[in-house]
């Protein structure tokens, strides 16, 4: 970040912690629910989805296009700050909006010595590598999942495609792994939690994230923790039902690092050719099942080919459903 960009100050002296999933089935309302529990922190919505990264390269866009109709002979970057200050200045109002859910809220909000942290949730990383280009003092926990079980999920869930699953984990799994490494080194409030590592071991990774946020961990129940409910989980599904978000009673058998233990070796085969390097950079195992590695690359490279074919076939069907409604034939 230049040095010349000026950072709004916050009067409020209220913090933002954003959470933020890899994808949907990541665990967003899991450990949102979790962190909720500590009296520091309140999330008295009506927003329980903020979305705002999900379209902030128009935000960016829009601060270049205004800085190109401006005069050069005014010397706005010079006296003022380049393009980067514009974007700062409309992610603390974005911040400002967010903090009107708790001053209309008659929720606690903390004590005027320590203000309560704020918590906004999405299940999406789209847009994250502008997230501190826009908050460059807020905390950002981004929860990742194991991609096989995710997609399953989501598959179970939500009738998801695997195909279209599996290459849309990768693409946000590599934008978390390059924010990751832009962050190296700098004072950006980035924190990575695997949702594996909370499910199987709560107390301490909760510890980890309050210490994160500079939170008090001795003010958090975490034997009520224990006894919350799992929210939106695709065993629900197995009832006939919806899947929802009301909470309902964790079953003695549930265990959602499993989702994926009935994968064939074809399905193994597909998901380590598009998403293996991702899965190993996040540190996670993934099974060698491949076999002769000419089959296994020939086998992957003619279903990328019908990847692509399908692609652009979906993409030309879309451009005649526009051209048709707009009456042109």
């Amino acid at each position: 970040m230049p040095d010349n960009i000026h950072c709004p100050d916050d009067a409020s002296g209220q913090r933002i912690c954003f959470v933020l999933g890899i994808l949907h089935r990541s665990g967003t309302n899991y450990i949102y629910k979790l962190l909720k529990d500590h009296p520091d922190c309140v999330a008295p919505g009506p927003i329980t989805e903020d979305f705002l990264m999900h379209h902030s390269d128009m935000l960016k866009n829009y601060a270049d296009s205004v800085y190109g109709k401006w005069n050069p002979n005014w010397e706005v970057e010079k006296k003022i700050g380049p393009p980067e200050t514009l974007i700062k200045h409309m992610g603390h109002a974005l911040g400002e909006f967010l903090k009107l859910q708790t001053k209309k809220s008659t929720a606690s909000s903390g004590s005027p010595e320590r203000p309560a942290i704020l918590l906004t949730k999405t299940p999406s990383v789209r847009g994250i590598e502008n997230f501190f280009d826009l908050f460059p003092n807020d905390h950002l926990i981004v929860i990742i999942r194991d991609g096989r079980a995710l997609v399953e999920s989501g598959v179970r869930s939500f009738d998801w495609d695997y195909e279209s699953a599996m290459r849309r984990w990768t693409t946000n799994a590599q934008a978390i792994l390059d924010l990751k490494e832009k962050c190296q080194g700098s004072n950006q409030k980035l924190l990575i939690i695997k949702y594996e590592n909370l499910f199987q071991n709560e107390k301490e990774e909760l510890s980890k994230i309050f210490n994160f946020l500079d939170l008090d961990a001795t003010l958090f129940d975490f034997d009520h923790a224990k006894s919350l409910g799992v929210i939106g989980s695709s065993d629900i599904k197995k009832t006939g039902a919806a899947v929802h978000w009301d909470t309902n009673k964790k079953s003695k058998d549930f265990n959602p690092l499993a989702r994926f233990s009935n994968w064939d070796r074809k399905k193994h085969n597909r998901f380590n050719w598009i998403a293996g390097s991702c899965m190993s950079e996040l540190e996670y195992e993934i099974e060698d099942t491949h076999g002769n590695q000419y089959v296994y690359t020939l086998q992957n490279k003619i279903l990328d080919a019908v990847w692509r074919c399908k692609e652009l076939f979906s993409k030309f069907a879309k451009l005649m459903r526009l051209v048709g409604a707009s009456g042109r034939f």
